[in-house]
């Protein structure tokens, strides 16, 4: 039986990525390593987790250095994590294999007998697709040159962790085609599970959008959207743009924001449909959960939240602007969309298929002689879908066995010579 460890990179909070490594460590019966539980995390009961560096993190000295800030963006943070991540906890040398998720878990340096299986939800995003976005926001000419330097080192130092990776392993189509360009190497596709007790429970006659309120996420774009709208909107969801969103729509009758709601399930239950506008999300549990609960998902053209809307059955696309919201919502008409079809679309991220996908990955990365070829490209006639099976490579071979198929390659010339 292969023995399986899970390494987090850290417990600031529970995010997606928490989430993930706390249903993983249920499928695959594992203890979760990581460097430290920010104060506050509930963690569930079932899961064991071990923080192998917390009095560092959380303690004086070094707690006003090393926290959480603005969206994992402290810089001193994320080089400790990092470094204090390459040996980790001295337990994990024990371990056949090491899940490894979120992206600094990578920096773990294996035993020669480990197999490394890496989920990174996505290359880090502001070293590569939203790297001219970042940097946009540094007008100064030498702060600019400053971060330019720092996101070089950092990127250096991504490409070189790639190297203890036997496989890796995406959450979505959109991630998987990043970890081919950025990385050259190749990935299965591994979705999210969706937990939780979604449910269509009819139509109350509101629109929903939630998430995290930040920037990125775009709730302030739709918001703008149905001020111009008599369809109500329903905002749910905690973050930094919180309060300015309340102000805004303090103006309007028909937006409403609820902040974190506990319940979002029964909030979507009873609503019309989901509106969704992130900028190119890499996997969107908000669209998987929406067709969990056969509503229909209105998305933005981008990123994943694309693959999930498929127009006329699941939902319809929009263009991340104010006007093509409003008239993707005066267009939209309820009747026209099954729940049961919705749902049926959604069976792919049911938890049985996340259960058998993640067992299927580890079992054949602990089974397979994985090499560190970079990726080759896809011979014609040669279907190789998306999560079903892994790319393996030749292993080296060694100087023994070099010497002896020149050996066997000189007998076999021999046999063909005659005694003449």
């Amino acid at each position: 039986m292969t023995d399986v460890a899970i390494l987090h990179d850290r417990f600031p909070g529970i995010g997606g990525g928490e989430e993930f490594a706390i249903e993983a460590a249920r499928v695959l019966d594992a203890p979760i390593y990581t460097t430290y539980v920010a104060g506050g995390t509930d963690i569930p009961a079932d899961v064991d987790v071990i923080p192998f560096q917390q009095s560092k993190y959380t303690s004086l000295p070094w707690r006003p250095l090393l926290e959480w800030k603005n969206e994992g963006m402290n810089p001193l943070e994320t080089l400790n994590v990092a470094l204090d991540i390459t040996d980790a906890h001295p337990d994990l040398a024990l371990y056949d294999v090491i899940l490894e998720s979120a992206p600094l878990s990578k920096y773990y340096v294996p035993q020669v007998g480990q197999r490394v299986v890496h989920y990174p939800h996505s290359p880090p995003r502001w070293l590569y697709d939203l790297y001219r976005d970042r940097l946009s926001s540094f007008k100064k000419p030498f702060v600019e040159a400053g971060v330019k330097a720092y996101a070089k080192g950092w990127r250096a130092l991504d490409k070189e962790a790639n190297d203890y990776v036997d496989q890796f392993v995406a959450n979505s189509e959109l991630v998987r085609d990043r970890i081919r360009r950025f990385y050259g190497r190749d990935a299965t596709v591994v979705y999210p599970p969706v937990t939780g007790n979604w449910r269509n429970d009819g139509d109350d006659g509101y629109f929903v959008t939630w998430s995290r309120l930040a920037p990125e996420k775009r709730i302030d774009l739709v918001a703008k959207a149905f001020a111009g709208l008599d369809e109500r909107l329903v905002i749910a969801g905690d973050g930094k743009q919180r309060e300015q969103l309340e102000e805004f729509a303090a103006a309007y009758d028909n937006i409403e924001v609820r902040g974190y709601v506990d319940d979002i399930e029964s909030l979507v239950a009873r609503a019309t449909a989901v509106v969704y506008a992130p900028k190119q999300e890499d996997f969107g549990l908000v669209g998987a959960e929406t067709m969990m609960a056969g509503k229909p998902l209105l998305g933005v053209d981008e990123g994943f939240t694309r693959y999930q809307v498929e127009g006329g059955r699941t939902g319809l696309l929009f263009e991340p602007t104010v006007a093509s919201i409003r008239e993707t919502v005066r267009r939209f008409d309820p009747a026209d969309f099954d729940p049961v079809e919705i749902r049926q679309a959604a069976r792919c991220y049911e938890y049985d298929c996340f259960e058998e996908n993640l067992k299927a990955v580890v079992a054949e990365t602990a089974a397979a002689d994985v090499g560190q070829q970079p990726l080759e490209p896809d011979r014609p006639g040669v279907d190789h879908p998306p999560g079903t099976s892994l790319q393996r490579n030749r292993r080296p071979q060694s100087t023994d066995e070099q010497i002896r198929n020149v050996d066997e390659t000189v007998e076999n010339g021999l046999e063909e010579v005659t005694d003449q």
